[in-house]
């Protein structure tokens, strides 16, 4: 059963939901399926190129873990969390509810390399509590046991190919049993085909669990609850409509289950920091230059 939930910059998230300018050439951006062994916990490696670092990009989440990977272990970026810059090396994780973040790459990128991952796994995998990502939604590659050789061997090499070969390596040596959690599944795919537009009491009644039940499992598998879930992808799929219907906000939101406008309005600041109508103008606050708020984060 497959689960399509994808999280990064949201100008890729777009390009993937909607299927759009895919080329297996690889004039703008390419998928490539895992490995037979792996499908069962890798969504897909996704390949992007014309990265631009000349503004500010916005992180959405909407419940998947992904793995972003730049070319090389020294390319840097900046990412701003609701006004507290960040500076990342060699790529980075995301993962949990993210709320006010953007990023911006501090060079030319040739490519970034997304390893998006099935939720339900994630924190199997990489051993991590399903609360890892409450309290924070970008981490390092070492907080995740992503460990130093596994990047050796990734940097090594320039083939994407090779990246990708080591990476499914790694993670088949992390895999132990082949369990598969099919109720969830069965939960998580209702809730992407009705783009968030049903209930937690409906998503109940139709894939036959209790409340209890659900609860345990996405907060135990996925680090969220099923309301947070289904909020995420009710937001995403009304973003992706504001885009085709720019002048129409009340139908969009109305469209996308919102109560009203300002139920929309709110949710939307709550995540961009900004307005629609502002962010569809593209007034976007830049990057402070207060470096005494700047951290460094390190991968290796």
């Amino acid at each position: 059963m497959h689960i399509f939930v994808p999280i990064m910059p949201i100008n890729f998230l777009k390009e993937i939901i909607q299927q759009e300018r895919i080329s297996s050439n690889g004039e703008y951006w390419i998928r490539k399926s895992p490995s037979e062994v792996c499908i069962d916990y890798i969504e897909g490696f996704y390949l992007f190129y014309d990265i631009d670092n000349k503004t500010d990009h916005w992180i959405f989440n909407d419940g998947s873990p992904s793995i972003m990977l730049f070319p090389d272990r020294n390319n840097k970026a900046r990412i701003n969390i609701d006004g507290k810059e960040n500076i990342v090396k060699s790529g980075w994780i995301d993962a949990g509810v993210m709320k006010k973040v953007y990023v911006r790459y501090l060079e030319d990128l040739d490519y970034i390399l997304i390893i998006r991952f099935k939720p339900e796994y994630f924190h199997k995998l990489f051993n991590l509590q399903p609360s890892f990502f409450k309290c924070r939604n970008i981490a390092t590659f070492t907080e995740i046991n992503f460990d130093r050789e596994l990047l050796n061997q990734v940097f090594a090499t320039d083939s994407i190919d090779n990246k990708i070969t080591v990476v499914e390596l790694y993670i088949k040596s992390l895999i132990t049993t082949k369990d598969r959690i099919g109720l969830l599944n069965s939960a998580v795919e209702l809730i992407n085909q009705t783009k968030g537009q049903i209930s937690v009491a409906n998503v109940i009644k139709e894939i036959g669990a209790s409340y209890k039940w659900l609860e345990r499992n996405f907060s135990k598998y996925m680090g969220l609850t099923p309301k947070e879930y289904i909020q995420l992808q009710r937001f995403i799929s009304a973003y992706l409509n504001l885009h085709a219907e720019p002048d129409d906000l009340l139908n969009v939101a109305i469209a996308n289950g919102y109560y009203d406008y300002n139920h929309f309005l709110k949710e939307f600041k709550d995540f961009t920091g900004k307005t629609p109508v502002e962010y569809i103008s593209r007034k976007e606050v830049p990057f402070t230059e207060n470096f005494n708020q700047k951290s460094i984060f390190t991968t290796l």
